[in-house]
Formats: structure tokens, sequence, C-alpha cells
């Protein structure tokens, strides 16, 4: 029979294999889970547990260190007097102390782990305290507990060798943490959990820019749809009020027995409808900033024709503008300056039924540089003895000067007026 001094040395061993393969089983499934999740709470809760496994503490926290503003963020904290974690929310950011005054800064320092058996006075010399309760509020006194902290362990984050943040264990036991393998455990377990930390990290701020996306994609769809909702309200009264000033003046109209009255007449008539017809095609084009000239006129000259009872087969109008978009500003006054210009050829340079034709021209010499033209082979006339010929010519030279540009007349078989600016 064996002796008990032969058996003990094997018992020895026995127990020494079995703990070692419950330490094993529980670094497996520790590593397994914190490969699982992506939730930076669950990471924590998970590593709080564990830890409660290897050593007897209190409790624990977990700080976040950005780099670039040495600035220290509470982003976990527990206890086990409370079955849940506690709200860090409320705690600010707490700037990398002066060396000596910060026990979290000094671990931060010596990027290595520190073990701290005199918790309390050095507590003392921290330059920055924060007192929280088990509801997660500061408080300017630390609130009495069940138990004092007498050591803590403050363990770094680390990844490729740089600090992400630390994990801080506190254990009302003096000297909890001086024992070399609870040491080594602790630091394998942060370890682990630090991998776990950055994909958690990671994925949290690929989430928050999702988040963030999201609501500035609804921002932007509610004022698309409240842009919309102003564009159509201020479309609807500029319509409105177009449509109550051009039914005034036809209603002058009908009423109008004097031909040059009548004429005057309609030339507002044709003014307001060249202003309206601005507005009218920034809101059916859904462009807010510039007008295609061309499109413009297709809508416009039709119109002048109807307005003055002229036929198509008695003058003719040829329009050349290709590919000319035009500032709102610039296009209200381009406008204003072609219905002028077309209104007086087709009212005075055609008289006793004289068939001709009008060509309008316009192109864009240099990146918002302009040349207009506007001619025609009637008889013209500019002598001022017609007077809204006249003030019309007059009106065209006034808009011209709002644009900067320069006005000239020439007259060779027929009137041709070049516009530049």
């Amino acid at each position: 029979m064996q002796s008990t001094r032969e058996k003990d040395p094997l018992g020895n061993l026995a127990e020494i294999l079995n703990t070692k393969n419950k330490e094993l089983r529980l670094l497996y499934e520790t590593s397994k889970f914190f490969s699982s999740t992506l939730d930076i709470t669950e990471l924590y809760d998970k590593l709080f547990d564990v830890l409660r496994n290897i050593v007897d503490f209190q409790d624990m926290f977990a700080a976040r260190f950005d780099e670039s503003n040495r600035n220290i963020k509470y982003i976990y904290l527990r206890s086990i007097l409370e079955e849940k974690r506690i709200d860090v929310s409320c705690i600010p950011e707490i700037p990398l102390a002066p060396e000596g005054k910060g026990i979290l800064s000094e671990a931060i320092r010596k990027n290595d782990t520190i073990v701290i058996d005199d918790y309390q006075e050095r507590l003392k010399l921290s330059s920055v305290k924060y007192h929280i309760t088990n509801e997660g509020n500061l408080s300017e006194e630390e609130m009495e507990k069940e138990y004092v902290i007498e050591s803590a362990m403050i363990v770094p984050i680390k990844l490729n060798g740089k600090i992400l943040g630390f994990i801080t264990v506190m254990s009302r036991n003096k000297n909890e943490f001086s024992d070399d393998n609870k040491r080594r455990w602790i630091e394998t377990m942060v370890n682990q959990a630090a991998i776990a930390n950055k994909n958690a990290i990671l994925f949290s701020e690929v989430t928050d820019d999702v988040r963030r996306m999201n609501i500035l994609d609804e921002n932007i769809t509610a004022l698309e749809k409240e842009n919309k909702l102003l564009k159509h309200e201020v479309n609807n009264r500029v319509n409105q009020n177009m449509k109550l000033y051009r039914s005034l003046l036809q209603f002058q109209m009908d009423y109008a027995k004097d031909p040059a009255q009548l004429e005057f007449l309609k030339i507002l008539e044709a003014r307001t409808f060249a202003v309206g017809l601005i507005e009218e095609k920034l809101y059916l084009e859904n462009n807010l900033l510039e007008i295609d000239l061309e499109n413009y006129m297709y809508i416009l000259i039709p119109y002048l024709y109807k307005l003055y009872d002229v036929s198509l087969n008695k003058i003719s109008t040829y329009v050349d503008i290709k590919h000319v978009s035009l500032p709102i500003d610039k296009a209200v006054n381009c406008a204003l300056v072609i219905n002028e210009l077309v209104t007086n050829s087709l009212l005075h340079s055609f008289p006793n039924k004289k068939k001709g034709n009008i060509t309008i021209e316009m192109r864009e010499e240099q990146p918002g540089k302009y040349y207009l033209s506007v001619r025609d082979n009637g008889i013209g006339d500019l002598s001022g003895k017609v007077k809204s010929s006249s003030f019309s010519m007059v009106f065209a030279g006034m808009i011209v000067k709002n644009l900067k540009g320069k006005f000239e007349i020439t007259r060779k078989s027929g009137t041709k007026v070049t516009i530049k600016f």
C-alpha cells in the first residue's frame, strides 16, 4: 500500500491540473464570448462577472482615453451593491491630471499596469475627484458605503501598443492584487477584452455614423418637404397677384376706347407676363438658381403674337439661343429687355401689314459674359414720334444699365439692338 506521504504529491498535482483546466475553460469561454459581441456594455458586464471569479473586488469601471485632446471619459461603472451597471453619462470628461496628481493619469503615463495598496491615501493626492451615487449622479461628498476601498488595480486597454483606455478594479481588502497569479489573470482577461473592445468601439462608431446619417437624411427630407410647401405657397401667391393685376389690366383694356391707351395697357400686360413667366418657370422646372432662356422664349414669343394680334404669316420670329442659362436676377432683366425690343418690333417696325421677320440671338461669349441681339428687317420707329416706342427703347436702355452692360442701336436694312453684359 502506498503511504499517505506518497499520495499527497499526486493529490496536489491533480488539484493543480484541475485548477488549470478550470482556468483554461474560463479563458476559452470568455474569449469566445468576447469575439461574439459588439456591445460594449455586454463586454464589460461579462468581464465584471469573470473577474469576480478571480479576485474579491467590489467596484469596476472602464474609461476611454482620447489621445488627441488628452481627456479621460468614463464609459462603464458597476458595483456589487447594484444588480445593474450605473449610468455614467453625467460624469464629464476629465483632463489628464498633472504628474503625481491623478491615479488614472499615472497609469496612462506609465503605459503599464498599476497596483495600489494604499488607495485612500493616493486618492487624497488627486486633483480631480468625482463621487458617484448608486443612481449615477454626481455628488460633492463621498457617499457612505458598506465598505471602504483599500486597494485597486488599473490595467491599460492597449492595442498595438496604443492606450485605448483602462479597466480599474477596486477592492475593500488590502493587498488584494498583490498575488502575481491574480494580476496575470486580470491582465490576460483585459488583453482579451481589448481586442473585443476595439471592435465594439468601431461598431459603435459606425452605428453612430449610420444613426447620424439617418437623422441627417430625415432632416433633409423634412427640409425638402418644407421648401416644397413654401415654394408652392410663394408660387401660388405670386400667380394670384399676377392674375389679379392682369385681370385689372384686361378690365381696363375692355373699356379702353383710345388705340394709344389700349396699346399702352397691352405693353403693361406683356411686362407683367414676362416677369410672371420667370417665376412660373422656376417653380415648374424645380430650379431656383437659373432659367433656361431658350425654353423661356418659346413661351414668351407666341404670347406676344397673340396679345398684339399679329399673324405668324405676316411676321416671323427666329430664336437662336443655345445652352444659355441665366441666374435669376439677370434672367428677369434680360427677359424684360427682350420683351421690350420684340414688342417694339411687332408694333412699330412693320406698318401697313408689311411682312418681315425678327431674329433673337444670344450666346455666352465668356463665362458670365453674354451677347444679345434683337433685329428686324422692318422700317423701325426710333424717331421718338411714337411715345410708346420711344419709352420702350429708353426702358430697355435702363434695364441694360442695371445689368452693367452696353446698349447699341444700328439702323441698316431694319433695326438691330446689340447688348453685351
